[in-house]
């Protein structure tokens, strides 16, 4: 039932196609709705009638998580204010509620808001990725957004995972072969610099009974920040306002009156996980300023569930790890070509049908070959710990990681560090406790848990910064990456401050209180600092670790000071979360 045209793309010069495309498409715009193809056998009827019903499943935040992980969906509240949750996730779940909607709408589309890979566990980081792109691909993932961590391995990587190929170092660890990805990723507003073009499609037009549907996709316009610099450059990312502005009327001039936005950019709520009780920014500006042609908004970025109306246009999000599933349904007028009734939800991805076949023995098959390496036992843990963080924005495992690459680094051979940092947004995953996911004992921590924990393998960077731009580090974790949101750094043991909610922007945190073994840092004085290779290109807004000098990369990645640590000190206990001192 749906017939897609990708103007030719990968086959003719990208230029050559488009010109092409215009020139018939806007020839027919003159003849009313699109219709660019005769139905498909079977069609006829349908299309004969008044309306087109069309079903959009929709997917963000994957991370790689094949396997159904310790994720739950809150359903409710029990009396006494519990949160009353159900298991949830795994991609052979996730394919088999996918098809079980599918078949109920030959018109089903099915697309991801970014970041399926990136950040992933070792399952799928090992054979970079791979393995989840093949699961996709036989779950029938047409379109794509490119997320920020779908850029983490660089835009040559992301080209090879679109089109296939040995990975360039390594070759081919899984002995079969990668085909590349069968759905498109699109790119509106991701420009190669050097031939002035995106790097991906900007939409799609995709043909439903005749009927054009458009989907525009869409990067985070601070991707830049937030990826390791040197990943994304000669990349220039563009607003998304303009971007998806500019494709609407390109899209309008051609006729398609249905236009779909799937953007790696969201918000947050504070309701259960298919409601929308007090949107919150940043993507309530983006969609407030966008061409009231779009009719749908299938947001990501934010790992949060909503299912929302705003401005007219529904707003979807479906967490992430596979943990939910969106299903939007719209109905189209055969005569105008637009959509006339459309409704959304959200659908936990339960774990009470079979897995899909043909996904579960894919997984099978790679657990198989990772499983000597994943299951080695490396340290314990006393108890549960997590990286959510308390009020001060101070977590018990953040506390633990920033001591292990301390410990990496303080000697004078390897740094001579006496302060670490590492960004929050670094730690994927809680250690827990009764989590078993080989034959290990529960408390027992295993390499691929702690894989899933620092999964980027980012180099550790000891500099010199002084007392003073110590003191602006801090107050950089405020108002970032927006006004009253904040990003707070996890600290190494020794060192300590206090930092006040109510004080100015920049004026947070008093100097006097930043101390290290008790003792107040001196302004002009130097202290070797020790951060991951990502805060060293000043990631996460942090743009003071640019000025740090006299750099050393000592060999050793976060994993590796991770392990290491694990190994050299279990049974490991949670961190005192006492290091941040918060003044309201």
């Amino acid at each position: 039932m749906i017939k897609k045209h990708n103007c030719l793309a990968n086959k003719l010069n990208r230029h050559l196609a488009l010109k092409l495309c215009l020139i018939i498409l806007v020839s027919l715009a003159s003849l009313g709705c699109l219709n660019a193809s005769e139905p498909e056998k079977g069609a006829l009827e349908n299309t004969q009638e008044n309306t087109v019903e069309v079903q959009i499943l929709a997917i963000n935040d994957l991370h790689g998580q094949l396997e159904p992980s310790t994720g739950k969906v809150v359903t409710g509240y029990n009396k006494t204010g519990s949160p009353i949750s159900v298991d949830s996730g795994g991609m052979g779940y996730l394919a088999a509620h996918i098809k079980e909607l599918s078949s109920g709408n030959p018109n089903t589309l099915v697309v991801s808001a970014g970041d399926s890979m990136g950040a992933s566990p070792l399952l799928s980081a090992l054979f970079h990725d791979e393995p989840t792109i093949k699961a996709l691909n036989m779950m029938g993932l047409d379109f794509s957004a490119v997320g920020n961590h779908d850029l983490d391995e660089g835009v040559d990587e992301l080209m090879r995972i679109q089109n296939g190929g040995c990975y360039t170092t390594d070759g081919n660890l899984s002995n079969s072969s990668f085909e590349g990805a069968h759905f498109q990723f699109l790119a509106a507003n991701i420009v190669n610099e050097s031939t002035n073009t995106t790097i991906f499609p900007a939409y799609n037009i995709t043909y439903v009974q005749g009927i054009p549907i458009g989907f525009i996709g869409v990067a985070l316009k601070d991707t830049p920040y937030i990826v390791t610099a040197s990943k994304v450059k000669g990349l220039r990312f563009l607003d998304e306002v303009e971007t998806i502005n500019e494709q609407v009327r390109k899209l309008k001039s051609m006729g398609v009156k249905t236009i779909v936005v799937i953007i790696h950019d969201g918000g947050s709520q504070k309701g259960l996980y298919n409601e929308s009780l007090n949107m919150s920014s940043p993507i309530l500006n983006v969609i407030n300023a966008t061409d009231d042609e779009v009719d749908v908004f299938i947001t990501g970025h934010t790992h949060q569930a909503y299912n929302a109306v705003i401005d007219g246009r529904l707003v979807t999000e479906a967490g992430s790890s596979g943990n939910l599933l969106t299903d939007i349904d719209l109905v189209i007028s055969n005569e105008t070509c637009d959509v006339i009734e459309e409704k959304s939800r959200n659908i936990i991805v339960s774990r009470d049908v079979p897995e899909d076949a043909g996904v579960s023995e894919l997984i099978k098959e790679y657990k198989s070959q990772v499983a000597p390496l994943a299951n080695r036992v490396i340290g314990n843990i006393t108890k549960n710990i997590t990286k959510t963080g308390s009020d001060s924005g101070e977590s018990s495992l953040g506390d633990v990681i920033a001591d292990a690459q301390l410990y990496a680094t303080s000697n004078s051979s390897n740094g001579g560090a006496v302060i670490a940092f590492t960004n929050s947004g670094g730690i994927r995953a809680d250690l827990v406790y009764n989590q078993l996911s080989g034959n290990e004992l529960p408390g027992q921590v295993t390499y691929g848990e702690a894989f899933s924990v620092q999964p980027f393998g980012n180099d550790l960077v000891t500099m010199t910064l002084n007392g003073t731009q110590i003191d602006a580090l801090l107050e950089q974790q405020f108002d970032n990456p927006s006004p009253g949101s904040k990003r707070v750094l996890q600290i190494s043991k020794g060192f300590s401050y206090t930092w006040n909610k109510s004080a100015p922007t920049g004026e947070k945190v008093d100097i006097s209180s930043i101390k290290i073994n008790g003792t107040s840092i001196d302004p002009s004085s130097p202290y070797r600092v020790t951060v991951n290779s990502f805060l060293a290109d000043g990631g996460d807004n942090f743009s003071v670790m640019k000025e740090g000098i006299d750099r050393t990369v000592v060999g050793s990645t976060d994993l590796d000071a991770f392990v290491d640590y694990l190994t050299a000190f279990s049974p490991i206990a949670p961190g005192s979360e006492k290091r941040i001192v918060l003044e309201k």
